[in-house]
């Protein structure tokens, strides 16, 4: 009789447990965001060059994680509308493992109400913060502000051309060869100490070509000028973008003033190599 009351009990807890309902204790189906691409729009409409290459989301507030482009976002339901909050991610200094998200693109932010298992597809624009400083801005759609003589030999230059840009028309061309196997130069912009405040810094720069592209700071602490570089990227058979951290490097006060300095230096076999580069910015804050 014991035994059969216990096999009663048994059942009975059975029953009520299965009256719960399996999926009371499961996660909620989630709706999915499906983002395929991202692209930067500058102030007057066009599309900027970029290199976003994750997508930072919050929902919320909340953070959802970061998700590498082409993106498949969960978004949990909440019974209500969700604010969704997308930031770009980069890679910084071009360098794989270190993904952050760039401090001056504008979070793309908009409002969704979504239902279980749908998948809302849209790609986010982005844009600069009114906040960013842009110094150095040189597309060379008109002019090159990037000919401060660095490397003290009159007879190195970099020439406009429209055979290859990145963006608009033109771009800038370096021409190395056995006699010439080095070209340094700056932006004729200097920023005066005190005008950076202290936050981030970077710059953006495309290239492409035969050869190695230095990308730094000439400071100068009153007539001396040391150049330091931060970067050294290869060339690329085919136009690729970097985002170059600068920050740190400025954050000591040992300057009066600084530029943006490039190196080029010859490291194929050709008898010439040329190097492309286009739309260098230099941003702060």
């Amino acid at each position: 009789m014991i035994y059969r009351h216990i096999f009663l009990i048994f059942i009975l807890g059975s029953l009520l447990l299965s009256s719960c309902g399996i999926g009371d204790n499961e996660d909620p189906v989630p709706a999915f965001v499906k983002i395929a691409d991202a692209k930067v729009v500058l102030p007057d409409g066009v599309n900027d060059t970029e290199k976003i290459t994750d997508i930072w989301a919050f929902a919320d507030g909340q953070i959802l994680g970061v998700f590498p482009l082409p993106a498949s976002i969960p978004i949990t339901l909440t019974g209500s509308d969700i604010e969704l909050t997308l930031l770009a991610g980069i890679r910084n200094n071009g360098i794989n493992d270190t993904p952050v998200f760039y401090p001056f693109y504008k979070s793309d932010v908009r409002v969704i109400s979504p239902e279980p298992e749908e998948v809302i597809s849209f790609n986010p624009t982005f844009q600069y913060v009114t906040t960013a400083k842009i110094p150095v801005n040189e597309s060379f759609e008109q002019t090159n502000s990037l000919d401060f003589d660095l490397d003290n030999n009159l007879t190195t230059n970099m020439s406009i051309v429209s055979d290859d840009s990145a963006l608009g028309n033109n771009s800038g061309l370096i021409e190395l060869t056995n006699n010439l196997t080095f070209i340094e130069i700056a932006s004729q912009t200097e920023i005066i100490a005190g005008e950076n405040s202290r936050g981030a810094s970077y710059v953006e720069l495309d290239y492409k070509g035969e050869g190695e592209i230095s990308i730094g700071l000439a400071k100068r602490q009153g007539a001396v000028l040391l150049v330091e570089y931060l970067v050294f990227v290869p060339g690329k058979q085919d136009w690729n973008k970097i985002y170059i951290d600068l920050t740190d490097k400025l954050s000591p006060r040992d300057y009066d003033g600084y530029r943006i300095a490039i190196g080029f230096r010859r490291t194929g076999i050709s008898a010439t190599s040329k190097i492309w580069i286009d739309n260098v910015k230099h941003v702060h804050f």
